[in-house]
C-alpha cells in the first residue's frame, strides 16, 4: 500500500472509530500477515465454532461459561482460546525469521539495528545472539493446560474481568490491572487487565521467554515439542511446584489436549 495512500486510511479510521480502530489497524500491519479479525463477545454462541485450519480470530472481550455442561464448557473456552495461540505464535515464528535473516547478514541497516536493540530490551539478553533461543515455540496443548488450570476452564474473576488468562501479577501501578479479592501479608496485590486475549498470550509467551525461571524449559524446546516432556521444567511457574506438574500432566492426558497440536491457522 502506498505511504500516502495508508496514513489516509489510518486518519479516516481514526475519524470513524477512535483510537481503537487505530490501533487494531496497526496490529493487523505489525502481525505476520495474517488477516485478524477483532471480535467481541456477548454470549457463549458468539464463539467461533473450533475448526482446522482455524480462523484468525482475536476476542477483545470473554463470556462466562458458568451454567455450560461440561463437555460443552471446555470445548468453547478452547474455541475462545486458540485462535489466539496460533496468531502469536505465527507471530513468534514470523519474528525468528526475520532475526535469522537480518543475523545472516554481512552489513545491518540502521533500521535493522534498531529492531534488533528493541528486542534486546525486551528479551533483557546482553546479545543479540541470545535472542532466538528466548524466543521459543511452544506446543498448543501446554499452553491450553497451563490456561484451563488458571482459570479453571474460563471460570475465574481474573479471565471474565480482565482476561487474564495465566494468573499474571501486576507490580506496576501505571498499567492497567484489578486487585485481587485476597490480600497478602495485609497488603493488596493486582493483576494485569488486558484489552484482548491475544495481549495475554503473547505477554505469557515473553513471560516464559525472557525469566530466569524457565532457563530449562528454553532449552528443552529445542530438543522436543512433547508437553509432557516439556511441563517438567514448569515447576517454578507456580508455588504449588511438583504438584503443579502432576496436575498439569492429568489436564493434558484427562482431555487429549495434545489433538490441538496439529491445529493450524
Amino acid at each position: 500500500m502506498y505511504p500516502q495512500l495508508q496514513r489516509f486510511l489510518l486518519f479516516i479510521a481514526l475519524l470513524m472509530f477512535g483510537f481503537g480502530a487505530l490501533i487494531q489497524i496497526a496490529d493487523q500491519q505489525n502481525s505476520s500477515g495474517i488477516p485478524i479479525t477483532y471480535k467481541a463477545l456477548s454470549s457463549p454462541v458468539d464463539i467461533v465454532e473450533l475448526s482446522n485450519p482455524v480462523l484468525p480470530v482475536a476476542y477483545t472481550s470473554v463470556v462466562s461459561l458458568k451454567g455450560l455442561p461440561i463437555a460443552e464448557k471446555k470445548q468453547r473456552f478452547i474455541a475462545m482460546l486458540l485462535p489466539a495461540i496460533l496468531i502469536s505464535k505465527a507471530t513468534l515464528k514470523e519474528q525468528r525469521n526475520r532475526l535469522n535473516k537480518v543475523l545472516a547478514k554481512p552489513n545491518i541497516s540502521a533500521t535493522e539495528q534498531i529492531w534488533l536493540n528493541q528486542l534486546v530490551t525486551l528479551y533483557r539478553v546482553g546479545s543479540v545472539t541470545e535472542l532466538s533461543r528466548r524466543m521459543i515455540d511452544l506446543p498448543n496443548s501446554l499452553i491450553l493446560a497451563q490456561a484451563a488450570i488458571e482459570t479453571g476452564w474460563g471460570s475465574s474473576r481474573f479471565f471474565r474481568q480482565a482476561m487474564n488468562v495465566f494468573g499474571v501479577w501486576s507490580f506496576d501501578p501505571t498499567e492497567k490491572r484489578i486487585m485481587a479479592s485476597q490480600l497478602r501479608d495485609g497488603k493488596a496485590v493486582y493483576v494485569k487487565r488486558y484489552d484482548s486475549l491475544l495481549g495475554a498470550i503473547n505477554d505469557y509467551q515473553l513471560t516464559l521467554g525472557r525469566g530466569s525461571a524457565y532457563q530449562e524449559l528454553r532449552a528443552a524446546t529445542q530438543h522436543t515439542q512433547n508437553s509432557l516432556q516439556l511441563i517438567q521444567h514448569l515447576s517454578r511457574y507456580s508455588e504449588l511446584g511438583e504438584t503443579y506438574i502432576q496436575r498439569l500432566s492429568t489436564m493434558i492426558r484427562q482431555n487429549n489436549l495434545s489433538q490441538y497440536d496439529s491445529y493450524h491457522l
